[in-house]
């Protein structure tokens, strides 16, 4: 079974993929990571039958939805079948014999660098750089030696590529937490969880979004999500990412999304698993 994800050894990426590695039940098939460099490479080829999952991080508890990864998916024949949560813990890395105050440039990947603005705003001499991912920045300051470099990335990435530790915990909240998808290409076959994913489109007329909402209620539903997102070609219009739990609720999940779709313009159902305890990594 061929699992991709974005990013190298090292990215919180890889990290939650092992993780998600260890809970699979069948030991009778190999799970074998696949890394790629960039997202849009991920799901292609998962709806080219060459990956069977694919894991990749849809949600940041500190900037919220990861909307390069969830537009993606949008009118794609893909299914979210389980979730995963992957503490974000950043460390400062610097070559050896670096020093915090030697540095005038720092590397990550954007979602990483947003993550921890408290720390560029103390330093505001530091410059920050994008990178294409937190691992590959801790791999490209290695390559470069420069002791007035460093690069922000997971504790493991650091010590894969023999860095040293000049500030660790640089995110800005001490519960940074990344939400990941596992995702199958769209089976025939039934899917089951506590949790609906859905991306809808309402009719464009008063009270569309209003009416949509009021489903939810009526279904005994819990809004866990709800994220606007542009419609492309289609000026000031938007979809909406919706996550729902469904325990709570008697009807069968046919009738839920047969009423969905009597009041949506398009509909999709992105995913149904079964949702995980957010408590050992938030302290809720």
């Amino acid at each position: 079974m061929r699992i991709g994800y974005q990013g190298i050894a090292g990215s919180y990426s890889e990290a939650t993929l092992q993780d998600y590695i260890k809970t699979l039940t069948d030991t009778t098939t190999e799970a074998i990571p696949v890394p790629y460099g960039d997202f849009k490479a991920v799901v292609n080829d998962l709806l080219d039958d060459k990956l069977d999952l694919i894991v990749v991080p849809v949600e940041n508890s500190t900037t919220g939805i990861i909307a390069r990864v969830t537009d993606l998916l949008r009118y794609k024949p893909v299914m979210a079948i389980a979730e995963a949560y992957q503490p974000v813990r950043h460390t400062l890395w610097g070559v050896e014999g670096s020093r915090l105050e030697d540095i005038q440039m720092v590397y990550s990947h954007p979602e990483a660098l947003s993550q921890c603005q408290v720390f560029f705003n103390s330093y505001p001499l530091i410059e920050s750089k994008v990178y294409e991912d937190t691992a590959k920045a801790a791999s490209y300051i290695q390559s470069l030696n420069r002791r007035d470099i460093a690069a922000i990335a997971s504790p493991r990435a650091g010590e894969l590529h023999h860095l040293v530790p000049l500030m660790e915990n640089v995110q800005d909240e001490s519960t940074n937490t990344t939400r990941f998808y596992v995702i199958e290409k769209i089976q025939e076959r039934e899917y089951t969880g506590t949790c609906l994913s859905l991306y809808v489109e309402t009719r464009h007329e008063s009270g569309a979004l209003s009416k949509l909402l009021q489903v939810f209620d009526i279904f005994n539903c819990n809004l866990q999500n709800l994220s606007a997102r542009p419609i492309e070609n289609q000026a000031f219009t938007y979809g909406f990412f919706i996550e729902v739990s469904i325990k709570e609720m008697s009807s069968p999940v046919n009738i839920l999304i047969q009423t969905l779709d009597q009041v949506s313009e398009y509909l999709q159902i992105m995913g149904q698993y079964d949702q995980v305890s957010k408590s050992i990594y938030l302290d809720v």
